[in-house]
């Protein structure tokens, strides 16, 4: 595409095929990135974008050294399996492979362009020709090969010195010459220059022993304004295989003005409220709510389905208009160059036309969306993962396995419930029933937007459910703190990509979204916010714990270090510091552990049985690529996205923080929430260190007690002192 975004914006938007291989695609900055080693940003190179279609590109550091480009419809991946192959030794900027594969069907896609060498005396095909193809698998080799040979080009064409090299390799890998003779692939914008035959399309023996490929079509036409011409085949599988549609997605498309009709049909299918004295009668009254609020929307909503890719915002009449003037020309002359021209200044006009209106006519909403913009682009399917035998694996199953071994912890250890630094036991405190005003004070803030559970009930559905029988949600609250129950034990884990990751093979490229029911947060919101005013109001929470609670920041713990270090300094004394990081620690806090906490903690018993069921028997199920795996069961830790897990794991820490403050001098610890920093305070930089290693090793302890350990990667150590002077280091510094 000479590297023209226009012309591969026109090709993308209106081509009709399911695999695009580029020879020279656009490659420029499509974001700026941000860190902390970097604060003035740096460029973050990609392609042109369509989301009609998903783009692979090779491994590179340089983008401008990327000669090729793949792009296959999104509909058609959601089918297929499609492995971009990047350890393989072809794997170049200037070369990939692609494996496009269903059940036992696969075909392998070999992109190749050839730069050739400035003074054209060599080649710099090493890596091809010093690499063999699998012969088991049917191949596809196209390539952009820039040579003449007198198997391919025209009998005047001056025959390239290295021909004979590519064509022994040709020879050995057993590939068959799809392109018909005689018939020019490349044709030149200028006048007196003799077409060529340049692109190449070759098939292996497994591929045509299968018949499965068609013969070759060639058409200038088809490559926009290219001077190369478009090389178009069919591949046939074995067996018939349908595109797969959009997998189903939960939910309605919730219309505002329906409200009093939602209303009718949800109120006529509520029964009357009954007492519910049992766990039975409290599973069946939820599942009944949850059923009720889908059956009134069923009767009055559609279904929410994924919107049909349109490709580009910008793209209008005009730009069609434009495109088809170039269809209609012929292929040289002035007329052609002039339609070119045309179509690359009504596409810059149409982008420019659609951000003035964006930004002219643009709501609250509409702004903050294009706020997310700057985050950049995100693969919209997780490619073939890494499994745990070390292989690429395209089976759901494998990479949901895979997946589920680097996020969730299998094995737990024994921890004891009762530790010997314990803080002696609270009186027991009542906990007063949930109230209408409570629900209602808590499911006002709530956003209309926030990603719905397993079940797709939003919380605009459960605005209207409350509006309309508010005495169902009192009901089913009260009930489960009473019979310390909690009824929602289901999540659906969605997969995301981490941005900016050099292989999107292994498992750790990706982070697990919990999306719980929406009537299940409301009920934990409510009751985190119980627990906050307890510990403001008995001092359960040390003051030491600047997370999870009102009025305390990330901030607020940095200055009080800051705070620590001048102090000592302006005091003539030396502070040591180590900052270090619980690794994994909302994964692996003990249930029965931080059970005995709260009800040390003098938290009512019904509320402390009914924190111990909400963080037992949970299960959750993977989602991605319209995939969704079996139920997996998790024992411990605290729930992703639960309004009531930061409030819980800062109380698991309460018991250290308290002992800490209550016996070390000259040191101390702070924390927020699983981030914590020791400071110590010491004549010396020797004498200091030794405090804050002492401390770190105490810590240490405790957290080997509760199954917990520091993450060595974020531990560091820091040394403030008032000058440089060697009286100040007080001996030999040992490792600290």
């Amino acid at each position: 595409m000479n590297r023209q975004s226009a012309l591969t914006h026109s090709l993308l938007q209106t081509s009709t095929t399911d695999i695009l291989i580029i020879q020279e695609p656009w490659i420029g900055t499509v974001q700026i990135g941000w860190s902390d080693s970097d604060p003035l940003g740096f460029d973050i190179a990609g392609t042109t974008n369509n989301n009609m279609w998903e783009c692979f590109l090779p491994s590179f550091t340089d983008p401008s050294s990327v000669r090729i480009a793949a792009y296959v419809k999104t509909d058609f991946a959601c089918t297929f399996a499609i492995t971009n192959i990047l350890s393989h030794p072809i794997s170049t900027p200037e070369s990939m492979i692609l494996d496009i594969s269903f059940d036992q069907e696969l075909l392998r896609i070999v992109n190749v362009y050839h730069r050739t060498p400035i003074d054209r005396d060599g080649h710099n095909l090493l890596h091809l020709l010093s690499s063999s193809l699998d012969p088991f698998i049917p191949t596809l080799l196209l390539g952009d090969f820039n040579m003449h040979s007198h198997i391919w080009s025209f009998p005047s064409a001056t025959i390239s010195p290295w021909a004979a090299d590519l064509m022994d390799w040709f020879d050995n890998q057993g590939l068959e010459l799809l392109n018909p003779p005689c018939i020019a692939m490349w044709r030149s914008h200028r006048d007196g220059i003799q077409p060529s035959v340049l692109d190449l399309a070759l098939i292996n023996e497994a591929a045509a022993i299968s018949g499965q490929i068609s013969p070759l079509s060639i058409s200038f036409v088809d490559s926009v304004s290219s001077d190369h011409a478009a090389l178009s085949l069919f591949w046939y599988p074995a067996e018939a295989i349908a595109i797969a549609p959009p997998p189903e997605l939960t939910g309605y498309q919730v219309d505002h003005d329906f409200f009093e009709d939602w209303s009718k049909f949800f109120t006529a299918l509520l029964p009357e409220p009954t007492p519910l004295l049992t766990i039975e009668s409290l599973c069946e009254a939820s599942i009944s709510l949850h059923k009720d609020i889908d059956s009134a929307s069923a009767s009055v909503f559609k279904c929410r389905k994924y919107p049909d890719p349109h490709g580009v915002r910008w793209w209008n009449k005009d730009c069609n208009l434009a495109l088809t003037a170039v269809y209609s020309q012929d292929l040289h002359g002035p007329a052609r160059k002039s339609a070119i021209r045309t179509l690359r200044n009504v596409i810059a006009q149409s982008k420019r036309q659609w951000a003035h209106n964006f930004l002219h006519h643009t709501t609250s909403v509409n702004l903050w969306e294009a706020a997310a913009w700057r985050k950049g682009r995100s693969i919209k399917r997780i490619p073939p993962l890494l499994t745990s035998h070390a292989t690429l694996s395209h089976n759901p199953v494998h990479m949901s396995a895979a997946l589920q071994q680097q996020f969730f912890v299998t094995d737990q250890p024994q921890v004891a419930p009762i530790q010997p630094d314990d803080p002696d036991p609270l009186p027991p405190r009542n906990f007063p029933p949930i109230t209408e005003e409570e629900i209602k004070a808590a499911i006002a803030p709530t956003s209309n937007k926030s990603a719905p559970g397993s079940l797709g009930i939003n919380y605009t559905l459960l605005k209207w459910a409350f509006q309309a029988r508010p005495d169902q949600f009192v009901s089913i609250y009260n009930a489960s703190i009473s019979l310390g129950y909690h009824p929602w034990k289901d999540a659906l884990v969605v997969i995301m990509p981490k941005p900016h990751k050099p292989d999107y093979s292994l498992p750790k490229a990706y982070r697990p979204i919990s999306l719980l029911e929406c009537c299940s947060k409301l009920l934990e919101k409510i009751i985190a916010k119980h627990i906050l005013s307890d510990a403001h109001t008995y001092d359960i929470l040390p003051n030491s714990q600047f997370g999870s609670r009102d009025y305390h920041c990330a901030t607020d713990a940095a200055l009080c270090l800051v705070h620590h270090a001048q102090a000592a300094v302006k005091c003539h004394f030396v502070a040591s510091i180590i900052l270090f990081d619980i690794l994994g620690f909302f994964d692996n806090i003990n249930i029965e552990r931080i059970v005995h906490i709260f009800r040390n903690l003098g938290f009512a018993p019904h509320l402390c049985t009914w924190v111990q069921s909400f963080l037992s028997d949970r299960q959750v199920r993977l989602s991605f690529n319209g995939f969704k795996s079996d139920p997996i069961a998790l024992d411990h830790s605290t729930p992703q996205g639960s309004p009531l897990s930061p409030i819980l794991s800062a109380l698991f820490t309460s018991p250290l923080l308290k002992f800490i403050n209550a016996t070390w001098k000259r040191h101390g610890l702070n924390m927020y929430v699983d981030d914590g920093a020791i400071f110590s305070c010491g004549v010396t930089h020797i004498h200091s260190a030794e405090l804050v290693r002492t401390g770190f090793s105490k810590i240490m302890g405790w957290l080997a007690r509760n199954s917990l350990k520091a993450d060595p990667d974020k531990s560091e150590f820091i040394s403030f002192a008032p000058n440089l002077s060697q009286d100040r280091i007080g001996g030999v510094i040992t490792d600290i």
